[in-house]
């Protein structure tokens, strides 16, 4: 059996400080924060997103916490912008004419 066949799926590279990481549930991740409500710069969201990494399955080490928060942030900052970008915007009705 080829190494690959069992290769976990979906993972995606990131910059985590000044190296690569590959990690597992990133999109459902960003979506669960998103419809939660959290804005880019909320206290305690980068917190947040590391606990969300590992609850995924991911390993993140002690030591690593804060340069993972700071790449998950950014990422969920351009998850933001590409949503609201693409969210389609409401045109209010004319009034009503008498």
């Amino acid at each position: 059996m080829s190494p690959a066949c069992c290769a976990p799926k979906n993972i995606r590279i990131i910059k985590v400080g000044d190296s690569r990481a590959g990690v597992t549930g990133l999109a459902p991740l960003l979506e669960q924060v998103f419809r939660e409500g959290w804005s880019p710069r909320d206290p305690g969201l980068g917190k947040r997103l590391v606990e969300g990494l590992r609850a995924a399955g991911n390993f993140v080490a002690p030591a690593s916490e804060t340069a993972y928060a700071e790449a998950l942030l950014g990422l969920y900052d351009d998850y933001v912008e590409a949503n609201q970008k693409a969210e389609p915007k409401v045109i209010p009705a004319a009034p009503a004419r008498k």
